[in-house]
């Protein structure tokens, strides 16, 4: 026995009475009541022979399609109830009093693709004016805001391929690699205003013991032969091939008071002692900004957090001298004492590899010199231990038994930890709780840079690295909603609003 739904749409008036719908709006709302009347009596009916899968895939399908035709009505009754305005004035006071109905677009939304149509204000002077797409924030080009939204993520998650892939296979909509360029360029042109013009949403009552970190770090991107240092050369190739990227990072802490001991420890001690746990991550990446522009970006992010500058601010680096200057130019600029550390990671790497040149073939017995050497340096005797280092080098080379042995890493060892040691006080960071590791900026390199960037036989444009490391950032730190929000607000201001006269703006009500 066949089932049979119908659906009528009636309008109900102030006192209760029901009467027919106007004639356009009752077409614009024929298709999704009859898509909808079709799927209910589906279900009724013929789902009862499918497996549950089969029931999926088509109520997946039809119910996009449902979707789609209902955001299509709302755009024919927005057409229906469309009243003609007078004194319709472009911002160059030009008066566009010719209008045509009817006129259409296309749009390409979420749903599938759909179709516009709106009252036209014609001047021969100027091109036409459009107060409906202003109201409702049209694009000039074809993909909806809920597209772009689709495209940030996608594009922050991989690459241009997969985000086709998967923004077809969810709308029904193919996006030519050209057009996603495009829509990720435009999305990427008001990031920085958006974290410049917000606070950032940091736990509000924080104490003043509290820390704001701040970390900074590099990676590189490799770039299309043409954009390489030694572009047109035919020598030399890879010295060139990558372009650093400088990415910085800032949170907030609560202090951990930890022992040198506890770090250089085992597993279960440090699980008894754990460290500082960063919260609200913040997280900006730029391959065309300098490191100097990057170092004030993190300061101005802590400055967002703490405008009275009464909490303690502490900088992790690798140490990178560019960094370290940048660092110290920007504290003494805003008249401010950051304790810098370097990347206590980065030090046991100095030191391991010099033990190991001490004792090769010895894993062993260059891991027990390793972890001797790295408990002093956590004990704050960096310079002891580069003096310890380069007399047992040099006691190696005059050995005649010894002397053979490539001590390399070990003169690289001792200049890193001279030039250094004053960054590497790790009894008095971790004697006032704070972390001495660049774990943080470290986990922020390998989800914004390496896992995107470092697609096997991917090559970019500066401008085009830019773009993706920028869009990656805001959906990193959380902020996609917010900053569509925003993108949505100075899209509608810089693309409709600025083409009309403040009285049109006003009469029409085209900001609301």
């Amino acid at each position: 026995m066949a089932a049979r739904f119908t659906v009528t749409v009636r309008e109900v008036r102030e006192d209760g009475s029901e009467v027919p719908l106007e004639e356009d709006l009752a077409a614009a709302l024929a298709a999704p009541a009859e898509q909808f009347a079709g799927l209910a009596a589906w279900t009724a009916d013929e789902a009862r022979y499918l497996d549950h899968g089969e029931r999926e895939k088509v109520i997946g399908e039809e119910g996009r399609e449902l979707q789609r035709r209902l955001l299509q009505a709302t755009f024919g009754l927005d057409a229906a109830r469309e009243e003609r305005a007078a004194g319709v004035t472009s911002a160059a006071g030009v008066s566009h009093g010719t209008v045509e109905k009817g006129c259409g677009r296309g749009l390409a939304s979420v749903f599938g693709p759909v179709r516009v149509t709106r009252l036209a204000y014609r001047n021969r002077r100027e091109p036409n004016l459009y107060p409906a797409d202003a109201r409702q924030v049209i694009p000039e080009d074809p993909y909806s805001l809920g597209m772009r939204a689709l495209a940030a993520f996608h594009l922050a998650g991989g690459g241009f391929g997969q985000a086709q892939e998967v923004i077809q296979d969810r709308t029904g909509v193919k996006i030519g690699r050209a057009q996603l360029a495009g829509l990720a360029e435009d999305l990427a042109a008001w990031t920085d205003d958006f974290y410049e013009e917000r606070a950032r949403d940091a736990e509000e009552g924080l104490p003043a013991t509290d820390v704001i970190m701040m970390q900074g770090d590099g990676k590189g991107i490799a770039m299309r032969p043409e954009h390489r240092r030694n572009a047109g050369k035919e020598d030399g190739a890879r010295p060139g091939i990558k372009k650093m990227a400088e990415i910085v990072a800032v949170a907030d802490f609560t202090p951990a008071v930890r022992e040198p001991e506890d770090i250089a420890a085992p597993p279960a001690r440090r699980k008894a002692h754990p460290g500082p746990e960063a919260r609200d991550k913040w997280v900006s990446a730029s391959v065309t900004e300098s490191i100097e522009d990057m170092i004030a970006a993190a300061f101005d992010e802590a400055d967002r957090r703490d405008p009275q500058r009464v909490r303690q601010r502490v900088f992790l680096v690798d140490g990178n001298k560019q960094q370290l200057a940048a660092i110290g130019a920007q504290a003494k600029e805003r008249g401010l004492k950051v304790p810098v550390l370097i990347d206590y990671i980065h030090v046991s790497g100095y030191i391991g590899k010099a033990a190991a040149a001490l004792h090769p073939g010895d894993p062993v017995a260059a891991g027990q010199r390793a972890d001797g050497q790295l408990l002093r340096v956590l004990h704050g005797r960096a310079k002891a231990v580069a003096a310890t280092l380069a007399s047992v080098a040099a006691k190696t080379r005059s050995s005649a038994r010894t002397r053979q042995l490539d001590l390399t890493d070990m003169d690289k060892a001792v200049t890193y930890l001279n030039s250094n040691r004053q960054h590497m006080k790790y009894d008095s960071a971790l004697a006032a709780g704070w972390p001495i590791a660049t774990g943080m900026i470290e986990g922020a390199c390998r989800f914004v840079i390496e896992d995107r960037f470092g697609i096997t036989g991917a090559r970019w444009s500066p401008d085009g690295a830019e773009t993706i490391l920028k869009m990656r950032a805001v959906v990193v730190n959380g902020d996609l909603d917010d900053y569509m929000n925003y993108y949505k607000q100075r899209y509608r201001a810089e693309r409709h609003l600025a083409r009309y006269d403040e009285d049109t703006i006003e009469r029409l009500n085209l900001a609301a």
